[in-house]
This record gives structure tokens, sequence and C-alpha cells, in this order.
């Protein structure tokens, strides 16, 4: 059976979605220090456990026409919206690693090494980045306990499927190095030299995890791609931006002058003291490597140092 037949894209696809659905979890209960496993779902307005025909991943929210089936509250559009994205995702990670496999006998160990283990450990990469993304918007932040994983992760990835991917276990250590140095170096000189800060600590992690997963020339094009995202959209979006402190954490206090918080994501733009996630551009730019490193690779490799 061929590796892109109608089923194994469905399944995929419910895969995908299913795995979004668990990162609309995360995304809210992480940053609130919330178990991910109990309680069940429930509707965020009356407490109404949400019963498991209404949680099917994009159909339910469809077949409630978006509202509690308890109470009628309207339910955001964006808990649909990130299933059928990271579905899309992995139908798209799936036939990129179907194609890559050639027209060669699909053999067992070539579906497996060569299709399905990639393809797991990158949908895992994709649904960690769009959960810190969430979490940023939502938070301004950046949590360690998903970043330095993420890290890791990336690095015993690259043993797995180094000779798939071109980064290999070096490559991946020297991508790390690369996005955990190069912006922590640049925020520290602007710290210094404004007295302020103008790149959370939580965005140089996340680039060092985009590193370890993608490699050196992809840490260097994501901080680079990220930081002309970034400016657009503050351009473009200034007033939809919080001009106010982010959100307080469960346990924290207001403070008129606080240090940023560990995992803390805040750019500070020339417009002033305008706060933008940094964490959602970067995630962008690494999705842009990681569904089209090839292309970008041949147009930006003399600049990024990378054989096309």
């Amino acid at each position: 059976m061929s590796a892109i037949a109608p089923a194994f894209v469905v399944l995929v696809f419910a895969v995908g979605a299913s795995l979004g659905s668990f990162v609309n979890v995360v995304a809210h209960r992480v940053p609130q220090r919330l178990s991910l496993v109990k309680p069940a779902s429930r509707c965020p307005s009356c407490g109404t456990p949400i019963k498991w025909h209404d949680n099917v991943p994009v159909f339910g929210w469809l077949w409630l026409r978006g509202r509690c089936r308890a109470c009628g509250v309207a339910i955001s559009a964006r808990y649909p919206l990130v299933e059928l994205a990271l579905g899309l995702v992995a139908v798209a990670l799936w036939m990129a690693w179907a194609h890559a496999l050639g027209a060669a006998p699909l053999t067992t160990e070539r579906f497996v090494a060569g299709l399905v283990v990639p393809f797991t450990l990158q949908l895992a990469l994709a649904s960690g980045l769009v959960a810190l993304a969430l979490i940023d918007l939502d938070w301004f932040l950046l949590p360690d306990v998903i970043t330095l994983p993420l890290a890791l992760l990336g690095l015993m990835a690259s043993l797995a499927i180094g000779k798939q991917t071109g980064v290999d276990l070096p490559a991946a250590s020297l991508g790390a190095l690369v996005g955990f140095g190069v912006p922590l170096a640049v925020g520290l000189i602007y710290a210094l030299v404004t007295g302020r800060v103008g790149l959370g600590g939580g965005d140089w992690k996340l680039l060092g995890a985009i590193g370890a997963w993608l490699g050196m020339p992809a840490a260097l094009f994501v901080l680079f791609a990220g930081a002309l995202h970034g400016l657009l959209a503050a351009i473009l979006f200034r007033r939809d931006f919080a001009r106010a402190a982010p959100p307080l954490l469960p346990g924290e206090v207001a403070e008129p002058e606080a240090i940023e918080p560990e995992g803390a994501s805040v750019a500070e733009t020339r417009f002033g003291r305008l706060h933008v996630p940094f964490g959602p551009f970067l995630v962008v730019a690494a999705f842009e490597w990681l569904l089209f490193g090839r292309e970008l690779a041949h147009a930006l490799g003399p600049f990024f140092g990378v054989r096309a």
C-alpha cells in the first residue's frame, strides 16, 4: 500500500489534529501550573466536563457550532484552528518524508526508519513549537519546562534521523550552541547599553532548541527572519499589542520595576516600550525552515553557509 494513499493521509491528519487538541490543553494549563491529566477537559465558563464525542478535534467544535452544550457560552475558535493547523502540518510532513523514500519497494524497515520515525519526531517538534507560541501570545512566557526538554530531544533526535535530515549530532550541537549563544549575547549587550530588557530569557532557549533540531543555518535564519516578522507585525498591528505588563503567573506579585521572570519573552521595539512576544515569530520562521528548508537553503545558502 502506498504511503500516500488516502487512508494514510486521513489517519495522519487525525493524529496531527489530536495532538493539536493536546497542545491546546498544554497552552492553557502549563503557564498556570495545572495538571495536564486532571481534571478532564471542561467548559472554561461553567466548568461542565466536555463529553468525548463533543471533544473530537475540529469536528466537535463545528458540531456544537462553537458553543458549550451545557451553558451556551461561545468557545474560542482558536481551539479548532490549532487542531486544524497541526493536522495539516502532520500531512505536509508525512507527504514530504513519503516522497523522500523514492520509488524503491516499500519494505517494513524502510517504512519505519525512513518515514514513521522522522515523521513522528518532527511532528513532536511541531507540537512543541505551537504550544510555545500559544503560551507566549497569552502570557509573554516561554516555559523552561518545554524549551529545555525540546532542546535535549533535538540532540537525541539527531542520533536517530541525522542521516535523513543532514543534522547529525555535531551539527545539532553547533546549532544549539549558536541558537543559545547569539541571541543571549545580543540581549546582554542591549541590556548593558540601554539598561532595559530587549530579549526575554525564554527566547534564546527557544532558539537553542530550534538550532538543536534544525542545525546552525536554520538557527541563524530563524533569528533574522523572526526579527523581521516581529518588526513588520509591530509596524502593522501596533495597536493590537499590549502596552501593559504581561499577565501575572500564579504566585507572582506585581512590582513597578520587576525583573523579567525566568523564561520571559518580551521584545521592545523602536516604537517605545511596546511589549511584543518574540516567540511566535521565531516559531513561524522555524516552520518556514522545517517545511521549506531545502528551498531556503538553495536561495540563502551563500549567506547562511549552506551548501545547496
